[in-house]
Formats: C-alpha cells, sequence, structure tokens
C-alpha cells in the first residue's frame, strides 16, 4: 500500500493533468506529491450523471489490458461480470432441436448411456462459469444426475477429443438436413478455428 502511495503521489495523479507536456484542465486540482487531490464539483456532478459509460470505459480498458497477459476467451464479458449482482442463466431448450439431429437416440455425452424416462439436461462441456456464453459447439445431452455431478469440473482431454469429433459429425448432418443459421454458422467456426481446444487449454490455467 506504502508503494501504491507513493506512485500515485509523485507520478500518477500529476501525470493525468497533462497531455503532451502541457498542462490541461482535468476533473481535478493536484499538486505533486501533495497528500489530497481536489475534484471540481461540477465535474464531481458529471461524473456521477455518466457514472454508467464511465464503468463501461474502465471495463474495456481493463479487457484490453488483460488480453495482454491472459488468453483467456470472453474477457469483456467476465470483466462487465464483476459488476453484476446477479447472472441470469439463459434457458437452453433451443437447442435440443440440434442436438436431436446429431444424437436422435438421446445417449449422454457423459457416460454413454441411453436417457430413458427423464427430460435429458444440456450440459456445457467446458462450464458455462468459465465461458459465460451458451454455444452450439459446446452442448450435449447428459443425464440429469450425471449433469449435476459433473458440476464446474474442467473436462478430460479425451473428453474434448471426443466433443470435437462430434462436433464434425453434427455440422455435417445438420448441412445434409439442409439447417443453416447463426448457431450451425458458429460451430462450423469453431471447427475451423480449434476453439474447443484452445478454450479447453486457457481454463486450465
Amino acid at each position: 500500500m506504502r508503494d501504491i502511495v507513493k506512485a500515485l503521489k509523485q507520478d500518477v495523479s500529476f501525470r493525468f493533468l497533462r497531455i503532451n507536456g502541457k498542462e490541461v484542465e482535468g476533473i481535478y486540482s493536484y499538486v505533486q506529491k501533495a497528500n489530497s487531490l481536489y475534484i471540481h464539483s461540477d465535474c464531481l456532478a458529471q461524473l456521477k450523471k455518466y457514472s454508467l459509460i464511465v464503468f463501461d470505459a474502465i471495463n474495456y480498458r481493463w479487457t484490453q489490458m488483460l488480453e495482454n497477459f491472459n488468453h483467456s476467451p470472453r474477457l469483456s464479458k467476465k470483466v462487465r461480470i464483476i459488476d453484476e449482482r446477479e447472472v441470469r442463466r439463459k434457458s437452453l431448450g433451443k437447442f435440443s432441436t440440434y442436438l436431436r439431429v446429431e444424437n436422435p437416440s438421446q445417449h449422454c455425452f457423459l457416460c454413454g448411456e441411453k436417457i430413458e424416462n427423464e427430460t435429458p439436461a444440456i450440459d456445457h462441456v467446458i462450464p458455462w462459469s468459465y465461458l459465460y456464453s451458451d454455444d452450439l459447439w459446446n452442448l450435449v445431452f447428459a443425464h440429469q444426475s450425471c449433469n449435476s455431478s459433473k458440476s464446474n469440473l474442467i473436462p478430460s482431454e479425451e473428453m474434448i477429443q471426443r466433443l470435437e469429433e462430434r462436433n464434425q459429425t453434427m455440422l455435417r448432418k445438420l448441412k445434409e438436413a439442409e439447417k443453416r443459421d447463426k448457431h450451425i454458422f458458429e460451430l462450423e467456426m469453431a471447427i475451423e478455428h480449434k476453439l474447443v481446444r484452445k478454450f479447453w487449454i486457457s481454463c486450465q490455467g
């Protein structure tokens, strides 16, 4: 904390009052190495008025900074989640039609057994809590119990390989059925760019 305070007093707070070596009228007044800075009252009112825009701009810059150090997917969405009190997950029912094309007998992707006497769960192979996204290339049928027991565990390489093979088969069958929409286009792009393996490697830290 002492190092942070020292840096702020010596350089950072003062630097923001100058652009290309010239002093500009900022939102606050500050004397280099002083213990306090003073926010102008009119600027404070504007900051309060446009606080949501300011937060979005800050999060965008955080995203750019993090991407220099971490190649994890969907960083902007993850940074934004920090500001949200509740993350709402959407229904996955619309994906059932696509999954049935490749898996009409509805076998569980996790255990391999046929799903009977229950509505199949739709599982994110790479955990949703890592991607914050619902993508056809990452969704499979599973038993309700298998889905619950899997929780947020990172899948094995064997499971990732099976998912890659499943995606190839599903894309072929969807094309044979002459189905084309954004989900199928995203599936094709995921295969082309090897997103399953890239995201799986990234989620292992």
